[in-house]
C-alpha cells in the first residue's frame, strides 16, 4: 500500500472514531447544561475535515513500535498488541488535539478563515466575547484528548508514558508560540535560526515526531526507535512547515482554505522573509517594510511581496531548506526499519508532505 492510500483509508477510520467520540461528548454536555449546546457543537465543528494526517501518524507509530518490541521483547508486543483496536481511538483523540490547537492559533494569528469557513472566534463574533468563548472551548479541546487516551484500553505504563511525552509536546508547542509572538517585536531583523527554532518547536514536534512517538510509545517501542522517530519527525516537521509557509504566501486560496495574504498581514516569520531581508535591495526592503506585518494587503501587495521573494531568491532558497530537511529525515528511516513496507510508507510520506498543495 503507498503512503496516499495509507492515509485516506485511515483517514476514514479516524471521522468514524471521532463522530462517535463527539456524539458521547454532546450526550455529556447536555446533561451539564442546555446552554452549552451550542457551544459543543462549534467545537465539534471545529474537529471536522481536514488530512487526518497526525491521527493517521499515531496509527503508523504504532505498527511501527509494535514491529520493532515483537523483535526485541515479544513478551512486548503481545502486551501492546491486544489493545491495537484502541490505537484509532488515541488517533481521533490527537486530531481532537490538533483542532483545539488550531482555535488558539487562530486567535494569536488573527485569522479569518480555517478549512474554507470563519475560524472559531470569528464565528462566535470574532469581538472580545468570542474570543473569550473560543478560548475555553480551544481549552477544553486541549484536555478531552488527554482524558480519552487516559481512558484508552492499553497497559497502565504504556499510557503513562504516553500520555507524559504528549504533555511535554503541548508544552513545545506552546513555547514555539509564544517564541513566534515575541520575534516580530524584538529588535533587528529576524534570525533563520530563530525561526527553524519556532518551526521545531511549534509545528515539528507536535505534527510529526509527536503523533509517531505516542503510537510508538504504545505499541511497545524502545527509547532507541523513539529517539529515531524524534530525529526523523523533526527533520520533517520542520521541512512541512516551510511548505506551508511556501503555500500560505503562494498557494492557491480555495485550495488552502485559508487565505494567502494572511501569513504576509500578520507578519508570519518563516525562511520567505528572512532570506528576503537578508538579499534585498533599499528598494525591495521598503516595499517588505510597508506591507509585511502591516494589516491588510490587498492583492497589489500581494503580488509585490511575492516578486520580491521571487527576485531575491528567497522562495528558491526556502525550497533548496525544505529538500534539506526532507534527506535528513529519510536518512533516519534505515535507523527506524528494515521493514521494506514501512520504509515505503515513510519515504512517500516524506515526499508526500513538501509536495502537497493544500
Amino acid at each position: 500500500m503507498d503512503f496516499k492510500s495509507y492515509l485516506l483509508k485511515n483517514a476514514r477510520d479516524l471521522d468514524q472514531e471521532i463522530d462517535l467520540i463527539l456524539s458521547d461528548f454532546l450526550k455529556e454536555v447536555k446533561k451539564l447544561n442546555p446552554k452549552l449546546i451550542p457551544f459543543a457543537i462549534a467545537l465539534m465543528n471545529v474537529c471536522k475535515g481536514g488530512k487526518r494526517i497526525r491521527g493517521v501518524l499515531v496509527k503508523l507509530g504504532y505498527e511501527i513500535g509494535n514491529q520493532s518490541s515483537a523483535v526485541s521483547s515479544p513478551r512486548s508486543a503481545v502486551e501492546a498488541g491486544h489493545q491495537s483496536s484502541d490505537i484509532i481511538k488515541v488517533g481521533a483523540a490527537y486530531e481532537i488535539l490538533h483542532a483545539a490547537l488550531l482555535i488558539h492559533d487562530d486567535i494569536l494569528d488573527q485569522s479569518e478563515l480555517r478549512r474554507g469557513k470563519p475560524t472559531l472566534y470569528r464565528a462566535l463574533g470574532g469581538d472580545h466575547y468570542g474570543i473569550s468563548q473560543a478560548i475555553g472551548l480551544g481549552d477544553i479541546g486541549l484536555f478531552l484528548p488527554i482524558k480519552l487516551i487516559a481512558d484508552a484500553n492499553f497497559l497502565g505504563e504504556y499510557k503513562h508514558q504516553a500520555l507524559s511525552f504528549l504533555a511535554q509536546t503541548i508544552i513545545y508547542t506552546a513555547w514555539g508560540e509564544v517564541l513566534d509572538v515575541e520575534l516580530p517585536h524584538l529588535d533587528g531583523e529576524r534570525k533563520e535560526e530563530d525561526v527553524i527554532a519556532i518551526h521545531t518547536l511549534k509545528t515539528a514536534q507536535y505534527t510529526i515526531s509527536g503523533p509517531l512517538i505516542v503510537g510508538a510509545i504504545l505499541g511497545g517501542g524502545d527509547q532507541n526507535l523513539l529517539r529515531e522517530l524524534g530525529q526523523f519527525g523533526e527533520a520533517l516537521g520542520i521541512a512541512f512547515q516551510i511548505q506551508d509557509d511556501i503555500l500560505g504566501v503562494f498557494g492557491d486560496e480555495q485550495e488552502l482554505g485559508k487565505s494567502v495574504v494572511s501569513d504576509i498581514e500578520e507578519g508570519k516569520n518563516t525562511l520567505l522573509i528572512t532570506e528576503a531581508f537578508k538579499r534585498a535591495n533599499p528598494m525591495q526592503k521598503q516595499i517588505l517594510g510597508r506591507f509585511y506585518g502591516h494589516g491588510q494587503v490587498g492583492n497589489k501587495g500581494l503580488e509585490e511581496v511575492r516578486k520580491v521573494f521571487l527576485e531575491t531568491g528567497a522562495l528558491d532558497y526556502s525550497r533548496q531548506e525544505e529538500v534539506k530537511y526532507v534527506l535528513a529525515a529519510k536518512s533516519v528511516i534505515p535507523k527506524i526499519t528494515k521493514d521494506p513496507k514501512i520504509v515505503k510508507l515513510l519515504t512517500e510520506m516524506a515526499d508526500f508532505l513538501i509536495e502537497r498543495h493544500a
